[in-house]
């Protein structure tokens, strides 16, 4: 009986003693990740709805073949950038209604969808699957998605016809974010 009460004893310090760990491990990651969204003068980062920050040009390629480039749209369209992927719930869901937007508004608003790392075969897959016909983009090494300070997917920038972000939109995109840009 001793025997078994002391090995209950020294599960229940190892338990303890792996809490802690994650509990310091996890303390340290907050820790970095709120020090890395300081504003840097090498990555620009893109604060929620802010005015008058020109939105760091990128060029990158296409799906469909070719390269697009952000400043191509520097005054004359407006643009919203989608940064998705295609295991993310929230946007199978969005990807669609954007589109939706995209087609109704085109002649005045570009819609880039930003994918995130990862591969072609997949990638045309899913934006056949979901019928988006808006052009995508290949952010095959995140550069973008830091520049403007993606954490995760389904996340949306507005960008107005002078290249200033307008409004930076994490989760589902509405058509009165659209008509922001329009106003």
């Amino acid at each position: 009986m001793q025997k078994s009460s002391n090995e209950k004893n020294s599960k229940k310090i190892t338990s303890a003693v792996i809490l802690v760990f994650i509990l310091v491990g996890i303390s340290l990651y907050a820790t970095r990740d709120r020090s890395s969204t300081n504003t840097s003068a090498t990555t620009p980062r893109v604060e929620k709805n802010t005015s008058s920050q020109l939105a760091p040009d990128f060029s990158l390629e296409r799906l469909d073949g070719g390269t697009i480039t952000l400043a191509e749209y520097r005054g004359r369209k407006a643009v919203v950038l989608d940064f998705w992927a295609t295991w993310c719930p929230n946007c199978q869901r969005s990807m669609p209604k954007l589109n939706t937007f995209y087609e109704k508004y085109k002649d005045e608003i570009e819609v880039i969808g930003v994918n995130l790392r990862e591969k072609t075969s997949l990638i045309e897959k899913t934006i056949e699957k979901w019928g988006v016909t808006f052009p995508i983009a290949l952010d095959s090494n995140g550069s973008v998605a830091q520049a403007y300070g993606v954490r995760y997917t389904n996340f949306h920038v507005l960008i107005d016809k002078e290249g200033n972000i307008v409004k930076a939109i994490p989760g589902d995109i509405s058509e009165a974010d659209i008509k922001l840009l329009l106003d």
